[in-house]
């Protein structure tokens, strides 16, 4: 069935037939398509009415030394012995992207181990990263302007997320290029440049006024986004020896509901997620939860038993909307309240923010001249949890705080609560009842604030033979994340039973039952730097040259979580912490020795000295053949390192809960006669909850919910890394030129935690007695087993939280390729056509999740978003005063294996796929998640001078997101593919000068 011919839920908005969608574009985005409008009509009355400020000036060109990411030395050549993509501002307006984190994800070299912020990421809500090689945002430096950025306060404990860079951030307008740098750069910038280094160039000065707003969203509706800036420059450096120039972004991003289908293969999910019982397909639609607004009441089995018939409720007097009545919703088909909670779930939550940006030139004399950069964002975002409001559930919610206490709750309403249907009923009623429902007075929601302070002080100079830069940085990002909807598990038994469920609330019996949670979180980064270079003598092939540097930075970070939250009062939750900061004291030096007309070599070394860690050295060799002018080869061999976080080594902890088999526990399942863990012989206690305690085999009834608290670890070593590069650098013809180059990277130490699971096993089954402590046993006396004469067996509690240290354990290889060709060519007429290919290829990415263990190939894998192949071919043609571009992206098709990591196997389909027909059948037949090409067309035009107006139409057949099993949202992978569709990006500017 298509989604247009889908009956709608009701009360929600049906799909919008695709012959509309450019209509319903229109209407949503039809003010800014109004200020659009007037703000090119006025520019053109301006332009129209000013004429002409002259001839334009010629000018002479010279050849001038650059500095190039991922070099100390100035030079005329741009082509390095190190791959380097450049993307100029051209380049990002005609992308389309309505954000940085849009642009990196076209990128070849960007796959998976990134943070995308379009929904709630748990424990780094509101960041955006990007991730080169797959290798995860730690891994890649980002760079703005050559110097480091602070990273967010986020304690995020998944692998290669220690360290985040929030893209979010930097302002799109206000960027002039992007270097990015693929290979890997600690020689020259220290730690965190394993896979990469991305560069944002901002601009560096301005004279006049330019204006620009855009905005972009889907045809079929949602994915909005909408943009103004402006920047303003005065000055001119040679006549007046100064520029000041100001900027400001201001950015929306509109919320997208899941109702918005067109995007995703939908119908392939509905066949994936048929019911085995029932043979309906999947629904969103269709109630999926019995916690509604209108409450389901469970009976008390008697008067003051406490126990109460968990698998019927009493029956529902009425379900109103948007609940209904439901035969289904229970597996014993009793009747029930249920609703649907889709209705709570979005494709892209709404986010607001501003960015300031400005600088300084000034040139004090020939040999000397001073910068000096500020800046301040400020973002926005809110969040909706997937439950919409605060919930209560009739089962028992059981949860640890830090001190690996045992929390419990479950609301149980009196005998006599006005709401109880039983006392409804019959005013002598004795019987109390369980509640599930959900809080319409509570919304469960999360805002998160973000500001970011950024000031640079730069000195660059040329005495005594050398060209010299030194200066200052001082970067500070603050984060606040204010929760609401959590349920205190202290005060709210006695607020609830005053509560009146659909009826009138005061505010501060609201507050009793779930107060809100505020988190706060600061990084600073405070760096001082001297650099300079010089040519050093005259070699076969030209001048050697030389560059020598020092750096001292100071990072620290400190996260306080709501006292409540700390405490573990929320039901069901816990918090991150961290308070540590550090000194990183550095000196690195690069030469550059053309040995011969053909053959430049280069060498750089770099040694920082942490304070918490100790000291890390890393050098690098590179080399350059030219042996003709339209051909040469290149490679370089490199060590790296990543610094542990803050987050890993100093005083910090993140509370998460995870499942554990409880035949694990060796000191309550011994091992038996038969080498299986098996219960103590006449010993009495077990846990009546579970069926299967001590069996390893069984299917169910051997597992547990427990605490599990991620710790820093002050021994952590940091990740090391050797990577190589090999590659050519050709131009057969004046209009074609491209590079091929070939890499590796192997990163070694790699700071992860093992599995609560896996403590457990090296404590009892390998007898590593270094994890005694790491497990933390329930204070409750009544937990612990007893032996056959009934007395207690010591130290057989129920295991309630387990401790998981950061450490250094495995490794990861991961080999390519990166073709990037790029052709022009000039018509007769004027015209002038550009066109470029850059393609990335893994050939394969090993993995090993700890010493000792078998390297797996994970390459090809959705699950872990790393596709074979991806690409972008781009193209554009200018003739007058009109730009027609077009781009080709291309996301390879990814397989769908299971891999053991323990024994290295690596099965082509997982198991729990290929024995459902159903998934099979909606992934074509095929055990992969299918290829995507779309196509993208855009045009600009000049309309007068200074005022540019753009469309751009991403995805123009409309192309849907395959279907992926390890889905987001109803088979939707954020994480390589959009859910927009077909979508429009329209933009106007206009340069006052």
């Amino acid at each position: 069935m298509s989604p247009d011919a889908r009956p709608p839920k009701p009360g929600a908005k049906p799909p919008i037939p695709s012959k509309n969608r450019w209509r319903v574009f229109v209407q949503q985005q039809r003010h800014h398509l109004i200020a659009l409008a007037v703000f090119s009509l006025a520019a053109s009355v301006q332009a129209q009415s000013s004429g002409t400020a002259g001839a334009p000036v010629a000018s002479t060109e010279k050849l001038e030394r650059i500095e190039v990411t991922g070099s100390s030395i100035k030079r005329v050549d741009k082509e390095t012995a190190s791959p380097v993509q450049i993307l100029s501002a051209e380049d990002i307006a005609r992308s389309g992207a309505s954000s940085v984190a849009d642009l990196m994800r076209l990128l070849p070299a960007v796959t998976g181990g990134g943070q995308v912020d379009s929904t709630s990421t748990s424990f780094s809500e509101g960041v955006a990263t990007v991730s080169m090689r797959g290798l995860g945002s730690a891994s890649t430096l980002t760079l703005i302007n050559g110097r480091r950025m602070a990273a967010t306060a986020t304690a995020n404990p998944n692998a290669g997320q220690s360290t985040l860079y929030n893209l979010n951030n930097i302002p799109l307008a206000a960027i002039e290029r992007v270097e990015v740098l693929k290979d890997g750069a600690s020689a020259v910038y220290g730690s965190d440049a394993i896979a990469g280094v991305v560069n944002f160039i901002l601009k560096k000065e301005y004279q006049g006024l330019e204006g620009k707003l855009s905005t972009s969203g889907a045809t079929s509706g949602g994915f909005t986004s909408s943009t103004a800036s402006l920047f303003g420059g005065f000055g001119d450096l040679v006549q007046q020896r100064f520029n000041v120039m100001v900027g400001l972004d201001l950015s929306r991003r509109g919320e997208t509901p899941v109702s918005r289908l067109d995007g995703i293969s939908y119908e392939e999910w509905q066949l994936a997620s048929t019911s085995a019982t029932t043979g309906l397909p999947g629904d969103i639609y269709r109630p999926d939860s019995a916690i509604t607004f209108a409450p389901n009441f469970w009976r008390e089995t008697g008067v003051g038993t406490g126990a109460y018939n968990t698998t019927t409720p009493l029956v529902p007097k009425s379900c109103p909307a948007p609940s209904q009545l439901s035969t289904t919703i229970l597996a014993n088909g009793a009747p029930a309240c249920a609703m649907d909670t889709s209705i709570y779930e979005r494709f892209t939550d709404p986010s607001k923010s501003a960015k300031l940006f400005a600088r300084g030139n000034f040139w004090i004399s020939e040999d000397l001249s001073a910068s000096v950069e500020a800046a301040f964002s400020r973002i926005e975002n809110s969040y909706v949890s997937s439950s919409g409001f605060a919930t209560l559930g009739s089962g028992l919610s059981e949860w640890f705080d830090p001190k690996g206490n045992r929390r419990t709750f479950r609301h149980v309403m009196a005998a006599n609560h006005p709401d109880n249907p039983l006392f409804q009923a019959d005013p002598n009623n004795k019987l109390r009842v369980l509640t599930s429902a959900r809080l319409g007075d509570i919304p469960r929601d999360s805002r998160v604030n973000q500001d970011d302070v950024r000031l640079v002080l730069d000195l660059s100079g040329s005495h005594f033979g050398w060209d010299w830069n030194g200066g200052g940085l001082y970067n500070k990002s603050k984060r606040e994340e204010v929760e609401t909807g959590m349920i205190h598990s202290l005060k709210a038994q006695a607020a609830l039973d005053k509560y009146r469920f659909g009826g009138q609330n005061s505010p501060e019996l609201l507050a009793q039952i779930s107060p809100t949670s505020t988190n706060t979180g600061e990084t600073k980064v405070s760096i001082l730097n001297f650099k300079g270079s010089r040519e050093i003598g005259r070699l076969a092939g030209g001048m050697a040259g030389l560059a020598l540097g020092l750096e001292h930075r100071r990072e620290s970070i400190s996260m306080i979580p709501d006292a409540d939250l700390d405490a573990g009062n929320f039901v069901g939750r816990g918090g991150s912490k961290a308070n540590g900061s550090r000194q990183v004291s550095s000196a690195f030096a690069e030469v550059v020795a053309p040995v011969l007309q053909s053959l430049s070599l280069e060498a750089a070394v770099r040694v920082d000295k942490y304070s918490d860690f100790g000291n890390s050295t890393t050098p690098k060799l590179g080399f350059k053949w030219t042996p003709m002018k339209t051909f040469a080869v290149r490679g370089t061999a490199a060590s790296g390192f990543r610094a542990p976080s803050l987050s890993q080594m100093s005083e910090s902890s993140v509370t998460s809960f995870q499942s554990i088999g409880t035949w694990r526990d060796a000191l309550r399942c011994p091992l038996g006669t038969d080498g299986l863990p098996a219960k103590i012989p006449g010993a009495t206690g077990y846990d009546s909850q579970l069926a299967n305690e001590c069996n390893r085999n069984a299917s169910s009834g051997n597992s547990r919910t427990i605490a599990a608290f991620i710790v820093a670890n002050p021994a952590l070593r940091p990740e090391t890394s050797r990577s190589y590069t090999l590659g050519l650098v050709f131009a057969p013809f004046d209009s074609l030129n491209g590079t091929f180059d070939v890499y590796q990277i192997t990163r070694k130490n790699e700071v992860d935690r093992l599995s609560s699971s896996d403590v457990l096993q090296r404590l009892y089954e390998n007898g590593d007695l270094s994890y005694a402590n790491d497990v933390i046993r329930s204070a409750d006396p009544t937990t612990a087993l007893k032996d056959a004469q009934g007395k207690v067996i010591p130290g057989t509690e129920r295991i309630a939280l387990v401790k998981r240290k950061y450490l250094n354990l495995g490794q990861t290889q991961v080999r390519g390729a990166d073709l990037e060709l790029t052709h022009r060519a000039t018509f007769e007429n004027g015209g002038r056509l550009n066109s470029s290919l850059f393609l990335g290829y893994v050939h394969s990415y090993r993995f090993q999740r700890d010493k000792g263990l078998p390297m797996v190939d994970i390459n090809d894998s959705m699950a872990d978003d790393l596709p074979k192949y991806k690409a972008r071919v781009n193209a554009s043609y200018k003739l007058d005063k009109v730009t027609v571009t077009a781009a080709v992206n291309y996301l390879h098709s990814m397989g769908l294996p299971r891999y053991n990591t323990l024994t290295g196997v690596r099965d082509t389909c997982n198991p729990s796929y290929a024995a459902s027909a159903n998934q099979m059948a909606a992934l074509g037949g095929d055990c992969r998640v299918a290829s995507l090409t779309t196509l993208d067309l855009g045009m600009g035009v000049q309309l007068t001078k200074g005022l540019n107006v753009r469309a751009t139409v991403l995805n123009v057949f409309d192309k849907k997101a395959p279907y992926s099993p390890t889905f987001d949202l109803y088979g939707w992978d954020k994480g390589q593919h959009s859910a927009a569709g077909q979508s429009l990006s329209l933009s106007a500017s206009y340069s006052f000068k």
